[in-house]
């Protein structure tokens, strides 16, 4: 097994099948398949299962996928390291962002960011806390910003808080329940999200935490939509109310299409924070842009610590 193969069969998974990670990688389909063939022959297992709709991984495959990113993540931390020790920053990171803390840090920071070290590019990707902090663990990730409540797993975790979220209650201009005092008022109410139900005590189920802290039942939820900028689409043309970020409304100038629910009952919060993982320093370039998040956040010198 070597990192060429390694590179070889993530690529492979993320584009979906040979041709089009050749096609990605600029070399020949038979290349790229003896790359494959040569990986099962040493790890005697079978990595993909082939069909006329293309490919998906098998189970072994899939053990392998999680360890192959790890393993591809530290070469490249490692070359970061080296680059750094040469006087150089450069490279890549990915840092997954919560909407909440994309609107309240990131946009300065990237900026700043980017003058400071304009030979490291930055990927962000967007997401709901579960999913960033499965990247972070699968390697995709190099930090995640995001939201950790008392339900969070984060026993293999360590962070930084950084501050309280603000959830609120958005709903259309006019709604009939915009002038709701209490939960009590909106029991009946139908609701949309940007991800289903989790575990109890996480962020993406506060809103049905909420409603059991209160003596409600579930809340009714018509669905859910992934995008941020759809379900706030959907929630200005509909009647449907939605558990929000505050800043959502300051941010993007949405008051002439959408209004706050201010009720008496508390909304559950969750923290903010910078995620990273607990057995790996974080490289130069994420170490560099972390440091800017901390100081944006009023938390410079803030030593990461177990989360759980």
């Amino acid at each position: 097994m070597t990192l060429n193969q390694l590179r070889a069969f993530v690529e492979v998974v993320e584009h979906g099948s040979i041709r089009a990670a050749a096609r990605h990688l600029a070399m020949e389909q038979s290349g790229l398949t003896q790359q494959i063939k040569r990986l099962e022959e040493s790890l005697r297992a079978r990595l993909f299962v082939r069909s006329g709709k293309g490919i998906s991984l098998t189970p072994e495959g899939g053990e392998l996928l999680a360890r192959a990113r790890i393993i591809l993540g530290e070469c490249a931390r490692a070359e970061q390291i080296f680059q750094h020790l040469q006087g150089e920053l450069s490279g890549a990171i990915n840092v997954g962002v919560s909407s909440e803390v994309f609107g309240r840090l990131l946009p300065p920071v990237l900026q700043r960011f980017r003058k400071q070290h304009p030979r490291v590019s930055v990927h962000i990707s967007a997401g709901p806390s579960t999913l960033l902090l499965s990247s972070l663990r699968e390697g995709k990730l190099d930090l995640a910003l995001t939201l950790v409540s008392s339900g969070t797993d984060t026993g293999d975790l360590r962070g930084t808080y950084l501050a309280k979220s603000e959830p609120c209650i958005i709903c259309r201009k006019n709604h009939p329940l915009r002038k709701a005092a209490s939960i009590h008022d909106l029991r009946d109410a139908e609701w949309v999200n940007t991800r289903p139900f989790g575990r109890v005590g996480t962020p993406t189920n506060r809103l049905a935490d909420w409603f059991a802290r209160n003596g409600l039942d579930m809340p009714r939820m018509v669905g859910s939509v992934e995008s941020l900028f759809d379900t706030l689409d959907l929630v200005s043309s509909s009647d449907y109310l939605f558990l929000a970020p505050r800043i959502i409304l300051e941010k993007l100038s949405l008051r002439q299409h959408l209004s706050l629910i201010e009720v008496a009952e508390p909304i559950p919060e969750s923290d903010m924070c910078l995620v990273e993982r607990a057995t790996i320093d974080l490289a130069p370039a994420a170490r560099a842009f972390a440091d800017l998040i901390l100081e944006r956040s009023g938390k410079a010198g803030h030593a990461p610590r177990r989360l759980d």
